[in-house]
């Protein structure tokens, strides 16, 4: 990531940065002999890599690169700043990438009451039009994804392996009517471990606005996953347990995890003020306070849309180099699955002055991925892979 910023982003196209390496020029980084070993072979690797995004583009799986601005979810980029995977494979509907979404985690090994936890969940999520981001496992995140679907909602599959690996045919027909979007951060061919599984944790919670955890053990991924949240400062809520369950629910809420009952309604926590209700004078003041931090919350919520402090997001400029300009349109047609975009689209998505027109016709007529018609729209580009997927819904 720190060469993506620093490198590619700033000074180097991809392609001019990875020629450079192959030569052995290090570009000022001071790598250490595995780090540089390993970015050789990565560089000697692209012919065969070209030939594997060939094949999984041919299996309808999309590949989501970080610095595709409009395609890549900010909100991953947003909860998970460097740590934000750089490639996100996916098979289904991506727009679903950027929707309002939530996360339902807990054990393997769940009571019925965790499991009802997280039906009702579940339920009020495609109530509020949420996507519901599993991590695909047997338990609480499986009843998630059953939930979403048997209430006519979507959901995201956070697979611990690599998508190659992935039989798709239990939800393949969820698949194709766009309610299921599958997604991989790994090696396509990597098959399941406990590492990846433990790993892809910080996926499901960096895709979700609001996390929900419906038991957890002492240790495991839930646990660790709850605990990196609130680190992190994300809100976590867990189902407050009763005195007779066995589990590290409450532990949890005693280290910073939000208390909801089995609607998800916020508890009041044990250690709350009840003096506060027999003096008006106090409840006037907390109200102002109140007031006053939802105003600054509010505020703060602007300028970070306004002013994005994720860097990739803050360059402003009217100058684009043709690689840029290209890898911009794919990923407008690829996140919006538009049915093609004209130079005007391209001039105003770029913030270009009007007279780059035929600058950008002229790019964009000659580069393979993409495909000109004059049907009913001037000027119109489309990309080939999408037309040839027509008949294949995804």
């Amino acid at each position: 990531m720190d060469f993506l910023i620093d490198v590619v982003h700033d000074k180097e196209t991809i392609v001019t940065a990875m020629k450079k390496m192959k030569t052995g020029d290090k570009l000022g980084f001071a790598f250490t002999d595995k780090e540089w070993e390993g970015i050789q072979e990565a560089v000697t690797e692209i012919p065969n890599n070209s030939f594997l995004a060939e094949k999984l583009l041919d299996q309808g799986v999309e590949i989501v690169h970080v610095m595709e601005k409009y395609a890549y979810p900010k909100i991953l980029k947003d909860n998970l700043k460097k740590d934000a995977p750089i490639v996100i494979y996916t098979k289904g509907n991506a727009d679903l990438l950027n929707k309002n979404s939530i996360a339902i985690v807990g054990s393997r090994k769940c009571s019925k009451k965790s499991l009802d936890f997280a039906d009702t969940i579940a339920r009020n999520a495609v109530a509020g039009k949420s996507v519901i981001v599993s991590g695909f496992a047997k338990g609480i995140d499986k009843q998630a994804l059953d939930s979403a679907l048997n209430y006519e909602g979507q959901s995201i599959i956070v697979l611990p392996q690599g998508i190659e690996t992935y039989n798709t045919k239990t939800y393949y027909a969820a698949i194709v009517r766009g309610d299921v979007l599958v997604i991989s951060t790994y090696h396509p061919k990597l098959p399941w471990s406990v590492g990846l599984a433990m790993d892809r944790n910080k996926i499901i919670y960096g895709l979700a606005k609001e996390i929900y955890a419906a038991e957890s053990s002492d240790s495991g991924g839930t646990w660790e996953g709850v605990l990196n949240g609130i680190k992190r400062e994300r809100k976590v809520f867990i189902r407050q347990a009763s005195n007779d369950e066995k589990n590290a629910n409450n532990l949890l809420i005693s280290k910073g995890a939000i208390p909801v009952d089995m609607e998800g309604k916020v508890l009041q926590t044990n250690d709350a003020p009840t003096e506060v209700e027999h003096k008006p004078e106090v409840i006037i003041e907390e109200n102002n306070k109140s007031a006053q931090k939802n105003k600054e919350e509010v505020n703060a919520e602007k300028e970070s849309v306004q002013e994005p402090d994720w860097k990739y997001d803050t360059r402003k400029t009217t100058s684009f180099t043709e690689d840029e300009i290209i890898f911009k349109t794919i990923a407008a047609l690829k996140s919006s699955h538009r049915k093609g975009v004209t130079t005007n689209d391209v001039v105003e998505l770029l913030e270009m002055d009007k007279n780059s027109r035929e600058k950008i016709n002229k790019i964009l007529s000659s580069h393979p991925e993409l495909i000109k018609s004059r049907k009913g729209r001037e000027n119109c580009f489309h990309l080939k892979s999408q037309i040839s997927q027509q008949t294949r819904m995804f």
